[in-house]
């Protein structure tokens, strides 16, 4: 693809994902389905790892409706004795949902750069979970965070989120806002739509290609394990165990 046909393709999904969700506010009174793709569930037991409940932070609660729900706990193999190491392998997963206002719900880049991270190139990957063919977004990252002696220490790491809605998930927040939009003006319903992630660093000690396969596939991998715990699509219950 040449450049200046990328460009072409960058700017026309740009005009449509806002179209759409100019006309999702033009049906603002739709009434919101209490029905959700996912429930607020993550494994509270993972064999050879420790795990902690992460509490939400001030600005999550700033920024987000107060009837948002999120959840999240981080992972750490139990072979971890430093904090360096406990800092690079520790496996950070994110449910959140929305509220009775799901445009409420920004793409999860917005709070990514505000933490200093830069995108640097976004990766649609399919995985089989639990028999089916699910989408997910990869998002390559990379941030440089300045030392006590004043060194610049460069951090890589992987992101992969997608959007799960009630009836269909998506990696793409166009295709969301769409969908919403068709809910909202043909079937006069506010769908609450809420958004997995997973999120784990790249080992510097390691080769750079060797580091960065290894840091997806422990992501890939939590999901392939627990995505059916979570979304309803992909067999989860309202009685399952967190376990």
């Amino acid at each position: 693809m040449t450049v200046l046909a990328a460009i072409i393709r960058s700017g026309a999904l740009a005009v449509m994902a806002g179209t759409a969700v100019g006309l999702c506010h033009l049906f603002p009174n739709a009434a919101t389905s209490p029905e959700t793709g996912m429930i607020l569930k993550l494994p509270e037991r993972r064999s050879g790892y420790l795990t902690y409940e992460v509490p939400v932070s001030k600005e999550e609660k700033k920024w987000l409706p107060g009837d948002t729900q999120i959840l999240k706990r981080a992972y750490v193999p139990s072979d971890v004795f430093t904090q360096e190491e406990m800092h690079l392998r520790v496996e950070r997963a994110t449910l959140i949902l929305s509220g009775s206002d799901q445009r409420s719900l920004h793409r999860p880049e917005v709070c990514l750069e505000a933490q200093g991270w830069t995108i640097e190139k976004r990766v649609p990957v399919t995985l089989e979970v639990a028999g089916e063919q699910l989408e997910v977004l990869d998002l390559f990252m990379v941030r440089s965070d300045q030392q006590p002696d004043g060194e610049l220490k460069k951090s890589r790491g992987h992101y992969v989120y997608w959007w799960v809605g009630k009836e269909r998930s998506t990696p793409w927040v166009f295709w969301r806002s769409l969908y919403s939009f068709t809910d909202n003006a043909f079937r006069n319903r506010n769908s609450r739509w809420g958004y997995p992630s997973v999120q784990v660093l790249v080992d510097p000690a390691r080769e750079p290609a060797a580091g960065e396969k290894d840091a997806q596939e422990r992501a890939y991998r939590f999901i392939r394990e627990y995505a059916p715990m979570f979304q309803k699509s992909l067999g989860a219950g309202e009685d399952q165990d967190a376990g």
